[in-house]
């Protein structure tokens, strides 16, 4: 991308993986009990993924997916994830792919996060997202438009959520992780 002014990037802090297992078990097994992880989420419905963090403030840090992956020479990592501090800032890297480098973008929430995705030039996937004032069970995935308001894409994202398994403050979820994790 060339620009006759360079963009001045918000800080990009590295957030969490997502493998593909055949052994979702066993690799729950040795994250838990040979890493220290804590199970923070289960998504029954998406075959049996697996959420795991070992940080209070993550919800999680790891993913273990037990789905083949998608293509025979991919690697077994589904995405990178990197945490930005505001939705502005999730726009400015939304700007800064879509009609710059010409990059295909997915925008979406996962109620607890505002996100896109987008492939890096060897077709590694990555995502850049902020977090949402709330907390639902994962998975959970819906399309957005970066285009409204900060105000309409709360409302928006809000309603798609409150009638979900999980639905709460952020806050109050990280108090009980806080606990889950013994931590202070």
């Amino acid at each position: 991308m060339t620009t006759d002014h360079p963009l001045v990037f918000p800080d990009l802090a590295l957030s969490h993986f997502e493998l593909y297992v055949r052994d979702v078990q066993r690799m729950e097994a040795f994250y838990t009990g040979c890493l220290g992880f804590v199970v923070t989420d289960r998504g029954e419905g998406a075959g049996g993924m697996v959420f795991l963090s070992r940080s209070a403030k993550e919800h999680h840090q790891l993913v273990l997916n037990p789905r083949a992956s998608r293509q025979t020479e991919e690697s077994p990592l589904d995405h990178i994830s990197f945490r930005v501090t505001t939705l502005a800032d999730v726009r400015l890297f939304h700007s800064a792919l879509v009609p710059g480098a010409g990059i295909p973008v997915d925008s979406v929430s996962h109620g607890t996060t505002w996100s896109i995705y987008f492939r890096d030039p060897e077709n590694n996937r990555l995502e850049i997202f902020t977090a949402t004032p709330w907390h639902v069970d994962q998975p959970c995935k819906f399309p957005i438009d970066l285009q409204l308001s900060d105000q309409a894409l709360h409302a928006f994202t809000e309603d798609k959520i409150r009638r979900l398994p999980g639905f709460r403050s952020a806050e109050q979820w990280h108090q009980a992780h806080i606990t889950s994790l013994g931590a202070d």
